[in-house]
């Protein structure tokens, strides 16, 4: 079974870049899926329209406490589906060499065959947090462990800024091939994946709010708080995700560094919001949105 694993840190465009890899070689595909928080949003975005097998691991990041946890899931996946390829997506705070040193050293290692690693990097705050305690080591490990690097959203940021980012991946992995994005598209360049792995420990202090609730959302209100987010009044939020029903059907929003973005889907259910970062204000976002 092929492996191709997707890193980058929350909000990057790991997701954008799944849906047009499955678009090109969707046929015999699995998924996994690991979100940081208890609600899985990306399985619902990634499934919908598409026959494939999405296997969700909610409620933590794949490091290494949940390498064991990771090896069962994929097992479960060869068992169950037998696959040609499985794609994996972690938490936007997943540790790359975790996945890849628990994946290689299973004792179904050998019926694996890994392509390259591709790492989404998002370029407008990755030279601001590239040495930044433990997210800078976040990216070291993704960065140095990473075959491939899009250097994503580059219609947000100047020339020199692209030019930045490119010097600092290539001062970490020196054999980086290296592709400024919009939106994740490129054309994918065949090669061998490298053998070694290189590991960085670190334990992010990252903490997932999630809700859940039923009936109509106004969404002048989610705009208002998403919004409101960068400036701090709800903690440090990185990254906030969901789907809510509105007046006007069911959307998906999107939030990541200040940059608020609307999609739609099918008929949801129920409102499911997840916001990531540091010292998130729980009570203050649901009365927000509710109130």
């Amino acid at each position: 079974m092929k492996v191709q694993l997707i890193c980058g840190f929350l909000g990057a465009g790991k997701t954008t870049l799944l849906k047009q890899l499955i678009r090109e070689h969707g046929a015999d595909t699995a998924i996994l899926v690991n979100e940081f928080g208890e609600l899985g949003i990306d399985g619902a975005l990634i499934s919908e329209g598409n026959n494939l097998n999405v296997v969700e691991m909610p409620s933590g990041c794949i490091c290494c406490s949940l390498r064991e946890s990771l090896v069962d899931a994929v097992r479960e996946i060869m068992e169950d589906f037998n696959p040609g390829q499985l794609i994996i997506e972690p938490s936007g705070i997943a540790s790359p060499s975790s996945i890849l040193l628990g994946l290689k050293n299973a004792d179904f290692a050998e019926k694996l065959a890994f392509t390259p690693v591709i790492g989404v990097i998002d370029m407008t705050f990755f030279i601001e947090v590239i040495r930044e305690g433990d997210i800078g080591n976040f990216f070291l490990d993704q960065i140095k462990n990473s075959d491939i690097v899009l250097l994503n959203k580059a219609d947000l940021v100047s020339a020199e800024v692209t030019e930045e980012c490119s010097r600092g991946v290539l001062e970490i992995n020196p054999s980086a091939i290296i592709i400024p994005t919009v939106y994740c598209k490129a054309e994918i360049p065949e090669m061998a994946a490298k053998d070694e792995v290189s590991h960085f420990h670190y334990s992010p202090q990252f903490h997932a709010e999630s809700f859940t609730f039923d009936g109509i959302v106004k969404k002048e209100k989610i705009i208002d708080l998403l919004n409101s987010l960068k400036g701090g009044e709800y903690g440090n939020v990185y990254r906030a995700k969901g789907i809510i029903r509105t007046d006007n059907g069911s959307e998906t929003f999107d939030y990541v560094n200040g940059q608020v973005n609307f999609g739609t889907i099918g008929k949801a259910e129920q409102n499911k919001l997840v916001f990531i970062g540091l010292e998130v204000n729980r009570s203050k976002i649901e009365n927000a949105v509710r109130s």
